[in-house]
């Protein structure tokens, strides 16, 4: 039988990040930091390279 009656336990903490260390977690969101700034730098770099190409399509 439990020492403490079941009506006076608190419910377990939640675990965010799957247990992982904070030094993993900071290199996961350097990476998706990397990740967004240069997917972000290709996606307007296309869209420069479709201004300059409908520019001079009529020339």
């Amino acid at each position: 039988m439990p020492d403490a009656p079941a009506g006076n336990q608190s419910p377990p903490a939640p675990s965010f990040g799957g247990g992982m260390s904070e030094e993993r977690k900071e290199r996961g969101a350097s990476w998706r930091v990397f990740i967004y700034i240069a997917g972000s730098h290709l996606l307007l770099g296309f869209l420069a390279l479709l201004f300059y190409v409908g520019s001079h399509a009529g020339k």
